[in-house]
Parts: structure tokens; C-alpha cells; sequence
């Protein structure tokens, strides 16, 4: 028995991502489950890697057999990525031989169909997975997520950081923290009360989250009014990016602070990166973001302060809103 809805999501919000090399079986897997989930598709290995680091599909049915790189390789490399790991991947297979079962289950797979497909069979283990995979992402909301803000939580944040650790040096990949903190959040409450001020947090993260764009990118309250977003995969500068966006995202919220001397709320933060050949630890790393968000907190907020190779920096990112706006 399938249950049709788990917490806030239902069947038809999931989405199958299709990999197969052959345009006709594309059409005839998307033909066969279009009534039930959303359905993307492409054309091969290297095109499912790459839709995977900007979108995140409740289950993948991968072809096995594909040129360049088949399901097999596929799979390992998705597998590899913390922000793919969880995905269920079904294969579509051709053999059934023992040797070739095997491997798929070796490879990292939860299922396989047999081609040619039986649509009665291909829908209902589509549904079981998804089900069983929506129950799980339940149950990681009640562990991992801040009930206040909807961000994860430092329970998520103990178990995903050192993950990513692990993958940037595999990869030989830099991983940026920034630190965020709400200006003059205490004079808020004071101001408009904790109710406004649950509300004030709840629209920051929420809009905070929204404007990552990359599945991996991660926002986490880590205190009261601090909040840290995670930047797999990015330098020094990706982040200064990333971060000054993210900034001017908040300030042209334009929620009212009577109190703050931009007459609304906005953020500073303090950036820190460690690259895979440093020997930082990732406690020393959150420290070195921490030094420099107090660094933009005592020279007039609104901004973010980043490392640079001679010294820890203000930037001044917003100056010129400031002076246009304000």
C-alpha cells in the first residue's frame, strides 16, 4: 500500500530523473510515469552529473548500458557527492544475468527493472522508493531542521561539515563558511517584539535559502540571530560572490528596523575558506569566520569582511546602497 502524501510533500511533487542514452526509451519511461511523478530526462552520464549540481530528483532511473560512461560509472560518481548520496537510483537493465545483478547492486543501486519494461512493475517500484524516500527526508526534517527558521540544525551541521571535508580533500576542493548575523537584532526585539522577531528570522532564512542556487550549498542556524551558509566546491572569491548577493538579497527585503541606521534589517558576515592542501582544521576554519564577522560587526555592519593571502579584509560590499538608499 502506497500512501499518497508524507508530511507536506505528495507523489506528484516528487521528481524521476531519466538517464538513458536512447531518445525512445526516454519517451516510453516518461510516457509510462507521467501520471504519476514529474519527469525530466537526459541523454547521458555526464548530463545527469551535471543537472545534479544545480537540481536535486527524488529518485533517478539510470540506464546501464551508455557510451562514454555507463550507469555504473555514473552511479559511483553521483554516490560520491553528499548532496546526491541519499538519491535512490533504480537501473534499467537489458541483462539478467547473475553476474550483472550483482554489479548493479554493487554499484549502489536500490532496484533494477528489466527491459523491456513492464509498466505495472516500473510505476510500483517507482512509487515504493519514493515513498520509502519520502518518509526518510521526514524524518531527517524532524532531526536536522530548525523548527523556527526551517534551516538545519547544529545536529546537521555535526554530521554534514565533516563530510565535506572528507570530499574537498578526495577532490582537492575548497570549502567556504560564511558566518551571517542579524545587526541590532536585540534592539529589534526590544523594539517590535519576539513575535516580529520570529518573523524576522523565519524571512531571512527563508529568503536565504531560496537564493542558493546549488543543491550542495547549505544554510544552517548555528545561534540565535546566526545563521552559516556552506559553500562546497568554491574559492575565496566564489564566496565574496555568493556572500555580497546574499547581502544585498536581505537588505532589499527592506523590513523595517526603526532602530538600525539603515532604518532596516541587514546582515554582516565574516568568510573563511580552507583549501585542500592547508592544514587548517574545520574548527579553526569556523574561528577564522567568526574573527571576521566580529570584524564587520565593530566597522559598521551592513557588510562582509573576507580573507585575502596578506590578512583579513573589510569589505564593504553595500557602501553604495547605503549611500543611495538610506
Amino acid at each position: 500500500m502506497y500512501i499518497e502524501q508524507v508530511g507536506d510533500r505528495t507523489l506528484a511533487d516528487c521528481k524521476v530523473l531519466i538517464v538513458d542514452d536512447q531518445a525512445s526509451s526516454r519517451i516510453v519511461l516518461e510516457a509510462l510515469l507521467e501520471d504519476t511523478v514529474a519527469c525530466t530526462s537526459v541523454g547521458s552520464g555526464k548530463e545527469a552529473i551535471e543537472y545534479c549540481k544545480y537540481h536535486t530528483p527524488d529518485l533517478i532511473l539510470m540506464d546501464v548500458s551508455m557510451p562514454e560512461m555507463d550507469g555504473h560509472q555514473t552511479t559511483a560518481l553521483l554516490r560520491k557527492k553528499p548532496s546526491c548520496a541519499h538519491i535512490p537510483i533504480i537501473f534499467v537493465t537489458s541483462s539478467s544475468n547473475e553476474e550483472e545483478e550483482s554489479k548493479c547492486w554493487e554499484s549502489g543501486c536500490v532496484d533494477f527493472v528489466a527491459k523491456p519494461v513492464n509498466a505495472c512493475t516500473l510505476r510500483n517500484r517507482v512509487k515504493s522508493h519514493i515513498n520509502h524516500k519520502l518518509r526518510n527526508d521526514l524524518l531527517e526534517r524532524l532531526i536536522y531542521v530548525d523548527k523556527l527558521t526551517g534551516a538545519y540544525n547544529r545536529h546537521y551541521l555535526d554530521d554534514y561539515l565533516p563530510r565535506l571535508v572528507k570530499d574537498g580533500l578526495r577532490n582537492v576542493t575548497p570549502l567556504s563558511l560564511v558566518i551571517f548575523d542579524v545587526d541590532h537584532f536585540k534592539l529589534f526585539n526590544d523594539m517590535y517584539g519576539h513575535l516580529d522577531g520570529d518573523s524576522c528570522l523565519w524571512k531571512i532564512s527563508t529568503t536565504i535559502s531560496d537564493a542558493l542556487l546549488r543543491p550542495m550549498d547549505k544554510l544552517v542556524r548555528i545561534g540565535g540571530e546566526e545563521f552559516l551558509v556552506i559553500l562546497p566546491n568554491t574559492d575565496v572569491d566564489g564566496a565574496k560572490a555568493v556572500t555580497e548577493r546574499l547581502l544585498q538579497t536581505i537588505y532589499d527585503l527592506n523590513i523595517p528596523h526603526a532602530a538600525s541606521e539603515h532604518k532596516r534589517v541587514t546582515l554582516s558576515a565574516g568568510l573563511a575558506v580552507k583549501s585542500a592542501n592547508d592544514n587548517k582544521t574545520i574548527d579553526y576554519v569556523m574561528l577564522e569566520a567568526d574573527k571576521n564577522l566580529y570584524v564587520s560587526k565593530t566597522s559598521g555592519r551592513n557588510q562582509l569582511t573576507a580573507p585575502t593571502t596578506e590578512s583579513a579584509v573589510k569589505m564593504n560590499a553595500l557602501s553604495h546602497i547605503s549611500k543611495i538608499k538610506t
